[in-house]
C-alpha cells in the first residue's frame, strides 16, 4: 500500500511519492530535526517476506553507506516501518541520464565530463571494494548544477580479496530478480562468472555510447538476443551513429567494452585518466592531431595492424602479431616507405576502430589490416589494404596455404602492397631485400611466442619467452634470430630486473651465437651491441651497431641503443647526432628526441634541447591518446614536462605511472629524476634506494645524467651509487 502525505515513517515525515520499482517505493519527506526534505525508500509490501529481496534491500544501504563520495548518495539512515525496512538518503533533484536521452544525444564534452564523474564515483566504491554491477543510465541522476550521482546499490556485491563465486546471471535476471540490466552486463557477468571492478567498467563504456548516440550498443529485442549480442557480437562503430567525435574517444569506448576483461581498463584510475586526456582534447579543438600526409622525401607512409585471429580456439594471437610484425618488419626496408612503429600500431590489437580511423589516429596514408584462420597444418590469411584518405579497399586477397608455406605467403603480401603502393604513387618502390634464416614451422612458431611474450615487456613475460627460446633452440640450434631474442630478454632481465651478473653472461653467451649464425642479421647484431654496451665494451657494442645499420639503415632499435650507448660512455655529442636519427627513423616516438634534449643540454645548446624536449612530449602525448596507461610514456614524458617548466602536469603524469608501475625499473628511476629536478630531494633518494633494492639502476647512466646533479652532493646518494652495477 502506498504511503500517504503526512504518514510517518521513523522520525521522516512523507511529502509525497517520487517513484516506483520492483524494489518498492520512493517518497520525498521531511526531517523534521533537521529541517531538510530526504528521500525514503520503503520496500515493496510483502517483500519482507521474501529473504533475497529483502537481503538486496539491506545490502543497498550497507553498500552505499560505505563509501564517501560526491558522485554516490549518501545514505542518512535506516529503520523499519510496520515490518517494511526502509533507507533515508540525501533527496537528488533533476533527471536520469535516461530521462535526458529522451531528448537526444549529448554533446560530447557534456557525455564525457559526466562520464567522468561516473567513473571517479565508481573508483571510489571499487577502493571500498565494492562492485556495483549494475550500472545504467536509469540509475545514474544529473543535478541542475551538472553533478552526477549514483543510485541503487542494491545489486553491489563487496568483493573479497580474492575473486568471488555468485555473480549475477542472466537467467537469474529473466526471473524477476532483477541483480543486474542485461543491456550493461559485461560479457563475465553474462555467463555468470565471478566479476570484479572491470564489469562496472564495461557498464560505463555502455552508457558512454549511449549518451553519445541516444542508442544501446547491444540491447536486442529480446534478453536472449541481448546476452548473445554481449558475448559474440561487436556494437556498430561509433562514427556510423555518429560524427565529429574524436578518434581517441571512440578507442577509450572501444577499450571499455572488449570481451575479455584483460583487454580492458584494468582500474577506474586508468580510465579516468583516459577519459581526461580526450576532455583536454575537446577543450582544445587547435592542439594539432594526427593526419595523413607525406613527409618531404617521402614516398608513402602505413600502418600494419595485428591481425585478428580467427582460428577455432582463438589461441593463436602470438602467430597473428608476428605475422603482422614480420610483415612490418619486410615494408620498413622499402626506401621512401614510413611505417608506423610496432609500439602504435599494436595499440589496436582487440579493437573494433574502424582501419580508416586508426590510420588518421597514427598519422598514415594506408592501413594494412587482415585476418589469420589456422587449423592443423592449413592456414587461411585474409589481407586488405585501406586508403585512410578516402577509406578506399585499394587491395585485398586471401591466401590459402600449408603453414610451412608461411614465409611465402608473408614475402607474396609484402609484394603486393609495395606494388600496389608504388601503382597508387605512381612511382616504382622496390620489394624489400630481406635475408630469413631457414628453419622448421616448429621452430619458427616458438619463436613468434618468444617475441610476443618479450614485446610485452615484463619481468615474468620475459622470463616466460626465455624458456620458449630455449625450446625453440631444442629444435633448431642453429637457428639465429631466436638465439638474438634470447640475448635481448637476459639484456633486460639484467638492465631492468634485478643487475644479476648472471643474466648478462647468459646475454653474453647468446647475442655471440646469434651473430655467428647470422652475421648479416641485423638484429643480431644489435642483440650483440646491447650486451657489449651493457658490459661497458662501448667501442665493441659500437662496431656492431654501425654494422646493424649498414644492414639494415631503418632499424629503429640499432640507431635508438648505439645513441645510448655514447651517452652512458660520455660521448654525448656523438649520442645528440645518433638520437637525432632514430627520431627521424621513428617519427611516433618520444624516448629519442627527449633523451636527445639531455645530451643538448649538456652540450650548452639550449634552445636546441627545448626544441628537442618539446616535440619529444608532443610525440608522448600522441601515444597517450592511443595507450592512456603507457608506463614509458607517462613516466619520461614526466621528467621531459618539469623541463619545460610544467611541474604540477609533469607530477601528475608521473603520480599515475608510479601508482601504475611502482617496480618498472624505468618508471622509478624516470622519477628519481623528476623529483630531483623539482626539488624534491628525500623523495627522489627513496625512490632511489628502492630502485637499488630491486637490482634497478645503470652507473654509468646515472654518473652521466644531469637530472642527477641536485642529489650529487647528498652523502646518501654517494652512499646509494656505490651499490649500482
Amino acid at each position: 500500500m502506498a504511503l500517504s502525505p503526512g504518514t510517518r515513517v521513523g522520525a521522516y515525515e512523507i511529502v509525497g511519492p517520487v517513484g516506483a520499482g520492483g524494489m518498492g517505493e520512493v517518497y520525498r519527506a521531511r526531517d523534521p530535526r533537521l529541517g531538510r526534505e530526504v528521500a525514503v525508500k520503503v520496500l515493496a509490501e510483502g517483500a519482507e517476506a521474501d529473504p533475497d529481496r529483502l537481503e538486496r534491500f539491506e545490502r543497498e544501504g550497507r553498500a552505499a553507506a560505505a563509501i564517501a563520495h560526491p558522485n554516490i548518495l549518501t545514505i542518512h539512515d535506516l529503520g523499519v516501518h510496520g515490518g517494511r525496512p526502509f533507507l533515508v538518503t540525501e533527496l537528488v533533484p533533476g533527471e536520469s541520464v535516461r530521462e535526458r536521452l529522451r531528448r537526444g544525444p549529448l554533446p560530447a564534452a557534456e557525455a564525457v565530463g559526466l562520464a567522468l564523474q561516473l567513473v571517479r564515483g565508481i573508483g571510489a566504491a571499487h577502493a571500498a571494494r565494492i562492485v556495483h554491477r549494475d550500472l545504467k543510465a536509469e540509475n545514474l541522476v544529473v543535478t541542475p548544477t551538472g553533478t552526477l550521482k549514483i543510485l541503487d546499490f542494491g545489486v553491489a556485491k563487496l568483493r573479497p580479496a580474492e575473486a568471488d563465486a555468485g555473480a549475477p546471471t542472466l537467467a537469474e535476471t529473466e526471473l524477476g530478480y532483477a541483480v543486474g540490466t542485461p543491456a550493461s552486463m559485461a560479457p563475465e557477468q553474462v555467463r555468470g562468472e565471478p566479476v570484479d571492478g572491470r564489469a562496472d567498467l564495461f557498464a560505463v563504456g555502455v552508457v558512454l555510447y549511449e549518451m553519445l548516440t541516444g542508442l544501446s550498443p547491444f540491447a536486442r529485442p529480446t534478453a536472449g538476443a541481448t546476452a548473445a549480442a554481449i558475448l559474440h557480437e561487436e556494437p556498430p562503430p561509433l562514427a556510423e551513429r555518429t560524427s565529429d567525435l574524436p578518434p581517441s574517444l571512440a578507442r577509450v569506448i572501444d577499450h571499455c567494452l572488449a570481451k575479455d576483461p584483460a583487454e580492458r581498463f584494468q582500474s577506474a584510475q586508468d580510465l579516468a585518466f583516459a577519459l581526461e586526456s580526450v576532455t583536454a582534447e575537446l577543450e582544445t579543438p587547435s592542439r594539432p592531431r594526427a593526419a595523413p600526409g607525406r613527409r618531404p622525401g617521402e614516398a608513402g607512409s602505413i600502418a600494419v595492424l595485428p591481425f585478428t585471429d580467427l582460428s577455432p580456439a582463438r589461441d593463436q594471437e602470438y602467430f597473428c602479431d608476428g605475422l603482422a610484425e614480420e610483415l612490418l618488419d619486410a615494408l620498413s626496408r622499402v626506401e621512401g616507405l614510413r611505417v608506423a612503429a610496432r609500439s602504435s600500431s599494436f595499440q589496436f590489437r582487440g579493437s573494433r576502430v574502424d582501419a580508416r580511423v586508426a590510420g588518421e589516429r597514427l598519422g598514415v596514408d594506408s592501413v594494412l589490416e587482415g585476418s589469420v584462420r589456422k587449423a592443423e597444418d592449413r592456414l587461411r590469411v585474409t589481407v586488405r589494404l585501406v586508403d585512410v584518405g578516402d577509406g578506399y579497399q585499394r587491395w585485398s586477397d586471401r591466401f590459402d596455404r600449408k603453414l610451412e608455406d608461411v614465409f611465402a605467403i608473408q614475402d607474396e603480401i609484402a609484394e603486393c602492397v609495395v606494388r600496389c603502393l608504388g601503382d597508387h604513387l605512381g612511382v616504382r618502390l622496390a620489394a624489400p631485400a630481406e635475408v630469413r634464416p631457414e628453419t622448421r614451422i616448429e621452430t619458427y612458431e616458438l619463436y613468434l611466442r618468444g617475441r610476443h611474450l618479450l614485446n610485452q615487456f615484463r619481468r615474468t613475460t620475459t622470463v616466460e619467452a626465455i624458456a620458449v627460446f630455449g625450446r625453440a633452440h631444442e629444435l633448431d640450434p642453429e637457428y639465429a634470430p631466436a638465439w638474438a631474442g634470447l640475448a635481448e630478454a637476459h639484456a633486460w632481465l639484467y638492465q631492468w630486473w634485478g643487475g644479476d651478473e648472471s643474466n648478462l653472461r647468459a646475454a653474453d653467451r647468446a647475442s655471440a651465437r646469434a651473430l655467428e649464425l647470422g652475421p648479416e642479421l641485423a638484429t643480431a647484431r644489435a642483440a650483440r651491441g646491447v650486451t657489449l654496451s651493457l658490459d661497458r665494451r662501448y667501442d665493441e657494442a659500437e662496431a656492431e651497431f654501425e654494422e646493424a645499420v649498414r644492414l639494415d639503415p631503418k632499424l629503429f632499435d640499432a640507431w635508438y641503443y648505439w645513441a645510448r650507448t655514447c651517452f652512458a660512455a660520455g660521448r654525448i655529442e656523438r649520442s645528440a647526432e645518433l638520437f637525432r636519427r632514430a627520431a627521424e627513423i621513428r617519427p611516433e616516438d618520444f624516448q629519442a628526441p627527449i633523451l636527445r634534449g639531455q645530451s643538448l643540454r649538456l652540450l650548452g645548446r639550449e634552445e636546441e634541447a627545448e626544441a628537442a624536449v618539446r616535440e619529444g612530449v608532443r610525440r608522448a602525448e600522441r601515444r597517450l591518446d592511443l595507450e592512456p596507461a603507457d608506463a614509458r610514456a607517462l613516466a619520461l614524458g614526466g621528467t621531459a614536462l618539469a623541463d619545460l617548466g610544467e611541474t604540477e602536469r609533469a607530477t601528475r603524469w608521473m603520480e599515475k605511472a608510479l601508482a601504475l608501475y611502482p617496480d618498472e625499473g624505468g618508471v622509478v628511476m624516470n622519477g628519481i629524476c623528476l623529483f630531483a629536478k623539482i626539488g624534491e630531494v628525500d623523495r627522489a633518494l627513496d625512490l632511489l634506494e628502492r630502485a637499488i633494492e630491486r637490482g634497478f639502476g645503470y652507473r654509468d647512466w646515472i654518473e652521466q645524467d644531469p637530472d642527477y646533479d641536485p642529489l650529487r652532493g647528498h652523502p646518501r646518494f654517494q652512499a646509494l651509487l656505490e651499490q649500482t652495477h
